[in-house]
């Protein structure tokens, strides 16, 4: 079974992991990592469960929401050439949503020792940005939702919304209402770029990094 992961990586206890798969060309989650349970997802307790995850599959790739390649004497506030186009494409008010490494601290520390310890399981390793790629996939009159998801419950109606946008939209099965809490949607996100990476690439926007940049990458979002 070829798998597709996405990390929303946060701190020890909020970090949530979604596994999405291929089956007779409809994509789907598997009932692994945070959605053992669909109708109580939770987050990740140990990243070794990741590395097991990844030995007993065939993981094509891995999106990771956090900063995956540095360049410390470009920038001293630690934003790169990618956070500052990202930050240009979206409205004034979601500008925040793009923060540089040096003030996420051990966010940054924790995904890059993730990343290399996958790094000989997984074919790919992306950094991405979910909330971002969730605002660039909604209508206009559903941008909203890609602030009010982080701050507040979601209706049953703007649930309803999202599960219908992951079916019809991303062909993505699988979910259930319950399913549709803050950190699924950021790791399914983190999933969709890294399956589109390999199955759709032109539904990608690639964010350059600087020419003496290190770690893991490219930098990509959905934009379509």
């Amino acid at each position: 079974m070829f798998c597709f992961l996405g990390i929303d990586i946060a701190g020890s206890n909020n970090t949530w992991v979604i596994a999405l798969s291929i089956k007779r060309d409809e994509l789907y989650v598997l009932p692994e990592l945070s959605l053992k349970n669909l109708s109580s997802p939770e987050p990740v307790k140990e990243i070794k469960d990741v590395i097991k995850f990844c030995l007993n599959y065939k993981v094509l790739g891995v999106g990771i929401d956090a900063p995956l390649s540095f360049s410390l004497f470009e920038d001293r506030r630690g934003l790169r050439s990618s956070d500052r186009i990202l930050k240009e494409m979206l409205p004034k008010k979601a500008k925040n949503w793009v923060v540089s490494y040096h003030t996420l601290m051990a966010v940054p520390l924790r995904a890059l020792l993730l990343a290399e310890k996958l790094s000989p399981f997984c074919g790919t390793i992306l950094e991405t940005h979910p909330r971002a790629s969730f605002y660039f996939s909604l209508a206009e009159e559903y941008k909203p939702l890609a602030f009010k998801y982080k701050k507040e419950n979601l209706n049953a109606e703007e649930v309803g919304f999202i599960l219908k946008m992951f079916e019809e939209r991303f062909r993505l099965k699988g979910l259930i209402k319950e399913s549709v809490v803050e950190g699924v949607i950021d790791a399914i996100f983190c999933g969709l770029a890294v399956y589109f990476f390999h199955r759709f690439p032109e539904k990608l926007k690639f964010l350059p990094s600087e020419p003496s940049a290190t770690g893991f990458g490219p930098f990509v979002i959905i934009e379509f």
